[in-house]
């Protein structure tokens, strides 16, 4: 009796230590997918629980904070600072600023080449690309591409990258290899944010002064363009190519665009002034960084509708692809 009972006992103390570890591994395996949301009117960053859709660290990072690029094997996040001129480098095992690369102009758009070796950011006012090595950023090069580059975002297999020139109504395209220009083709007017679908076939700018988005096929260049809502501002493709988001500053509403059809087939009324958009493909979300509210709505993609707003900072922001995956 002596011998079963203490067998059960070890016994039910193994399991306790297993659940134990289970619940410790599940609630790290949580942690592991998150937002980061500039605050451009306070200098911080918000990082977001993408699984409990909750703030779980402020930030405080250099002035004028904007774009977003995740590193997420590095387990880094590079942060542009506009009026710091700088981009910070935040550790994302433990939320600390780690690094600063300073950038002179005006540094907003961001992007990560796919492997993260290379970080590009944009000068707004030099009509600059900077490509900076992510282990050692003294290593860089410098392309002049104009007029305004603002958006930027890296083909998922092929060596290019496509800026957004806001005042040359273009895209310039970019050898990665060579860091030289390929080509420019012209989008609509005032194009800012870029997105590229997951499979790389299609390429999406959004014009800003035309209240369209620009519709273009990777691999010919052949271009459509689709009238969303009033003054557009960034974009994102669901992982699936079926859905493209496009923010909608002065309406304050998000459109819905059926890739199918390549037509608007809904809107979805979320926070004020909403700028930068990124989606969780993990939870089937859609989080939306709202300017004018200090918020991030998060669309339910699965219904497309608003199912959760997220108090966050001043001039919520998120310029560039802002979730970890």
């Amino acid at each position: 009796m002596f011998l079963t009972s203490k067998s059960h006992f070890f016994h039910f103390s193994f399991i306790l230590l297993l659940t134990a570890f289970c619940l410790t591994g599940c609630q790290s395996q949580l942690t592991q997918t998150f937002a980061l949301i500039t605050n451009q009117g306070e200098d911080t960053v918000s990082v977001i629980d993408t699984n409990t859709l909750k703030v779980i660290q402020t930030i405080a990072v250099e002035k004028g904070p904007v774009g977003v690029a995740i590193a997420n094997q590095l387990q880094r996040a590079y942060i542009t600072n506009v009026d710091s001129q700088s981009v910070n480098v935040i550790d994302t095992k433990n939320w600390q600023v780690v690094d600063r690369i300073s950038v002179k102009g005006s540094p907003v758009g961001i992007a990560l080449s796919p492997d993260e070796q290379i970080l590009y950011v944009a000068d707004w006012y030099g009509h600059q690309v900077h490509a900076i090595n992510t282990h050692d950023p003294q290593q860089r090069k410098v392309l002049t591409v104009k007029n305004a580059p603002a958006g930027l975002i890296h083909h998922p297999t092929q060596p290019w990258l496509f800026v957004a020139n806001r005042d040359d109504d273009a895209i310039t395209q970019i050898n990665t290899r060579s860091f030289s220009i390929m080509q420019k083709f012209k989008v609509g007017k005032h194009p800012f944010g870029l997105s590229v679908s997951q499979d790389g076939h299609w390429l999406v700018s959004v014009n800003v002064q035309e209240d369209s988005v620009s519709l273009i096929d990777t691999a010919t260049l052949e271009t459509t363009d689709i009238g969303v809502g009033y003054h557009p501002y960034c974009a994102a493709f669901s992982q699936d190519g079926h859905w493209l988001l496009v923010t909608n500053t002065y309406d304050d509403t998000v459109s819905v665009v059926n890739m199918q059809t390549q037509e608007e087939v809904q809107t979805i009324d979320v926070g004020g002034t909403p700028e930068g958009i990124s989606i969780d493909h993990t939870n089937m979300h859609a989080l939306v960084a709202n300017w004018g509210s200090n918020t991030v709505s998060v669309i339910d993609l699965q219904t497309m509708t608003l199912s959760k707003t997220i108090a966050t900072g001043s001039k919520s922001r998120a310029f560039g692809v802002f979730v970890s995956h």
